[in-house]
């Protein structure tokens, strides 16, 4: 099984060309174009000892067959040099090696010298070819080597048999280890990239939450704020026209006053949110008042009984984190809301308790209730969104006709025991 085939499948979201041209790293090309540069040097130098001293009709024969060689050896050469240098060698190489040896085994027929060219050849197989291809052709050029050379001698020494084989054998072990290393290379290459493209991906997917978290956040923020101001301004002027109509005047000037009052309030959210600065957070005595202010404030509009029941004292309203306090105001904002929007509620009752590991806040109406499996309004999932911003909870107990009671349950730090 090959290293690419061991490797987890592709990174979703990245091209597939990411690995298609792995393996024609620097390392592979450079080794390949030793191999050439080896194999035409020694060319060279068979040719030159060819014509030394003077050259005789046989030394041209054999330069001309070199000639020959090097042509049929180039023209392969430069086919298989399109193509990305792998570790594993491909059986096209054949074709243009098979015929190079033919060549050079011939130039026996003229003398010995050509000899040297073995050990070029040698390697070239080995590289060119995958690792069967090579030892079968590493043999063959052994043989032609050994036979091509002793065949000049009368009584062949050991060295002219040595020598081939020990060539031959040195190519097998410096390319056996060259292919290990650049297979290794390819490898950590391919890591790299494939580690490359799970950053990207990671990344943009990174970007893509926080941009989704932001909307929300926003989303939620306009929901809890402006848009709960619009509202009460909105059902006070429609309150303001009614009385008109009545010739209410005291009560319609009183009307346009608390509108003025919560126009006022959306301003001064709207550049707050606009300038991301942190809202005024009321703790101890200043958050029991905000939330009595709430509470009034859903009285008028709604036209209904609200009332407001905190059993914690101001110092337990004191001690609840920033955020704990913020999001019980903005809670009490938005579920009161949903109720003047849409319970047609009588009386609704907003309970604190605050005590041991959380801060519990019930809000209860007897108004029409709904079926809460059946019912996803972006108001409920905000404040559901809100409550588990700091880690809470929220639950809901409704039915048509019956009324509805949300539970909020935000936890509380504490202390550790000495």
């Amino acid at each position: 099984m090959s290293d690419q085939a061991r490797l987890p499948g592709r990174l979703p979201g990245r091209p597939e060309e990411l690995d298609s041209h792995l393996t024609a790293t620097p390392f592979a090309a450079s080794l390949r174009w030793a191999v050439h540069a080896l194999v035409y040097l020694l060319v060279m130098l068979t040719a030159g000892l060819a014509l030394a001293p003077a050259a005789s009709g046989h030394g041209w024969v054999t330069v001309g067959l070199l000639a020959l060689f090097t042509a049929v050896y180039s023209v392969g050469a430069r086919r298989a040099l399109r193509r990305p240098a792998g570790a594993d060698g491909s059986w096209r190489a054949l074709s243009y090696l098979l015929p190079s040896i033919v060549i050079w085994a011939f130039t026996f027929v003229v003398g010995p010298d050509t000899v040297w060219i073995a050990f070029g050849l040698d390697f070239a197989v080995l590289y060119a070819l995958p690792l069967l291809g090579g030892l079968l052709a590493l043999a063959l050029v052994t043989a032609i080597a050994v036979l091509g050379f002793t065949a000049w001698s009368q009584v062949p020494a050991v060295g002219e048999i040595a020598g081939p084989i020990i060539g031959a054998l040195v190519a097998l072990a410096v390319v056996v280890t060259v292919r290990a290393l650049q297979r290794e290379v390819d490898k950590r290459t391919r890591l790299a990239r494939e580690l490359a493209a799970a950053r990207d991906t990671i990344a943009e997917q990174t970007r893509a939450a926080t941009t989704a978290a932001e909307r929300d956040r926003i989303a939620r923020e306009l929901h809890d704020t402006v848009a709960q101001s619009n509202l009460s301004i909105h059902l006070l002027l429609d309150a303001a026209s009614a009385a008109l109509d009545r010739d209410e005047l005291p009560e319609a000037r009183s009307l346009v006053q608390e509108a003025r009052a919560a126009a006022a309030r959306t301003g001064a959210q709207t550049r707050r949110f606009v300038d991301a600065a942190e809202p005024d957070v009321p703790s101890g005595a200043g958050l029991r008042a905000e939330l009595q202010r709430l509470v009034d404030d859903a009285a008028r509009v709604g036209r209904s009984r609200v009332e407001l029941r905190c059993t914690a004292d101001d110092a337990e309203l004191e001690d609840l984190p920033r955020s704990t306090s913020r999001a019980l105001v903005r809670l009490v904002e938005s579920l009161l809301a949903n109720v003047t929007q849409h319970a047609e509620a009588s009386r609704t009752m907003v309970t604190l308790e605050v005590g041991g590991a959380q801060a519990l806040l019930d809000v209860v109406d007897d108004g029409r209730g709904f079926r809460p499996e059946q019912v996803a309004g972006f108001g409920l999932r905000s404040a559901r969104a809100r409550a588990a911003s700091v880690g809470g909870s929220l639950v809901i107990e409704s039915a048509p006709a019956s009324g509805t009671a949300i539970q909020v349950a935000l936890p509380l730090p504490q202390e550790d025991s000495p």
